[in-house]
């Protein structure tokens, strides 16, 4: 079915919505590529709810829009907002997240951080493998697809990734099933290389481990871990440990395989302002902060230089990288090794700062009811969840102080954000 719509707003997903009159009934449409205001000729499919669209005229551009600056656009599915200009970005992430906020809290003004780099800044990357029929393809899914998509060059990959991505098909060539590679940098006191992580479903030619000795040996990378099929114990290549800048300025050790925001230079400046706010919400330097979900002390190393720490972190990697480095740095912080959602909120505690995966932290804002705490800094990757986990907070006498969004994403859709809330002297009182 073929419509002429306008374009209303942008979703969550980056897709705008339209609204159409389908059978009688008015139906939301999800129009990908679009601007908010463009008139837009499309073609819909109402067997899905939402409608999905794609777009055959653009009849009214927006001022916002702009020639996308990689030709792989139309078939990549990794950088779905390359049509807007980098101010169009930004307001459209600060307006999806307050879009996802509570009613309590929906004249909440924010505050957005403009990107450091907008091309050549991921010095974090995963992608996708598929070895069938003699032919090997790496990359990020495809629009509307769960199939690689191959292509000659990525423009927002740092470049000591870059080659490495290119190479990497050759290096699976002859195995038969597929996986998932994530690319990160190494070593930055031996000379930044790429570093691998590779967990493969299926059968890996013997000719991959003989591959990848060989680009340790030349220098193309520093090392690479690999997982195949059910086994525990990867096969290791080198020194497969990520290292990033941290927002302390020194080299921050991350687990094989763990985690990290996908930009070194966003996340000194996300990691600095969450710190910041944490120390402003507590004055007191005797206060102690609770940081769930703390991966391998990426906020922690800056927290313990001014308050008390219990970090708690479940995957045991990366709590002893944690401990490592809070080490070299001469500080003091208890790291736990337990589950965040369900870790109990110690006596005395002033502060929670978070920062969950894109699940949210449902369990614990709902704990917090139990058992309130001051003031809690929460870094989040989806307004979406963000959006649910603050209206639990309202619920329960929050207040919501700060919300600032990063462009650590620049070309997509995604956002990260920082809130920081307070409890109410009038919700303590009872």
């Amino acid at each position: 079915m073929k419509y002429r719509v306008t374009v209303a707003e942008l979703a969550a997903g980056g897709d705008g919505v339209a609204i159409c009159t389908h059978q009688g009934e008015r139906r939301a449409v999800f129009v990908p590529g679009v601007l908010v205001g463009e008139d837009v000729e499309i073609e819909a499919d109402f067997t899905t709810r939402p409608a999905r669209a794609r777009v055959l005229d653009v009849v009214s551009p927006s001022p916002d829009r702009r020639t996308a600056p990689c030709p792989h656009t139309d078939r990549c599915g990794g950088c779905n907002w390359m049509h807007m200009t980098p101010d169009a970005q930004m307001r459209g992430h600060a307006a999806i997240v307050t879009s996802s906020l509570p009613a309590a809290f929906s004249r909440a003004l924010v505050r957005s951080h403009p990107a450091e780099a907008a091309f050549g800044y991921r010095t974090r990357a995963r992608m996708h493998a598929i070895c069938k029929h003699g032919k090997t393809v790496v990359g990020t899914y495809g629009r509307r697809t769960r199939e690689p998509v191959e292509i000659d060059t990525c423009i927002i990959h740092d470049p000591i990734l870059e080659p490495v991505r290119r190479t990497l098909g050759h290096w699976l060539a002859g195995s038969r099933g597929e996986g998932e590679v994530q690319l990160s940098l190494g070593s930055i006191a031996e000379g930044r290389r790429a570093v691998i992580d590779l967990r493969f479903h299926g059968e890996l030619a013997p000719e991959v481990f003989a591959r990848l000795e060989r680009a340790v040996l030349s220098g193309e990378i520093a090392g690479a871990r690999v997982f195949n099929g059910e086994v525990k114990v990867p096969a290791t290549i080198g020194d497969p440990t990520p290292w990033i800048v941290g927002p302390d300025g020194e080299s921050l050790r991350v687990a094989p395989g763990g985690f990290s925001q996908a930009t070194e230079l966003g996340n000194v400046l996300l990691a600095r302002r969450a710190a910041d706010l944490a120390i402003e919400l507590t004055p007191n330097r005797d206060a102690t902060v609770l940081e769930l979900y703390a991966g391998a002390g990426n906020l922690t190393v800056l927290l313990a230089r001014e308050r008390r720490v219990v970090a708690v972190e479940s995957d045991r990697d990366a709590c002893a990288a944690a401990r490592r480095n809070l080490e070299a740095r001469g500080l003091a912080a208890k790291v736990v090794e337990a589950d965040a959602a369900t870790y109990a909120i110690p006596s005395g505690t002033k502060l929670l700062v978070l920062d969950p995966p894109r699940t949210g932290a449902k369990d614990v804002v709902h704990a917090l009811l139990r058992k309130p705490v001051a003031a809690v800094v929460y870094v989040s990757c989806d307004p979406k969840t963000l959006g649910r986990d603050l209206a639990i907070l309202a619920g329960g006498g929050y207040e919501l102080r700060v919300l600032e969004t990063f462009e650590m994403f620049p070309q997509t859709s995604h956002v990260e954000t920082i809130a920081a809330l307070v409890r109410t002297s009038k919700s303590m009182k009872r």
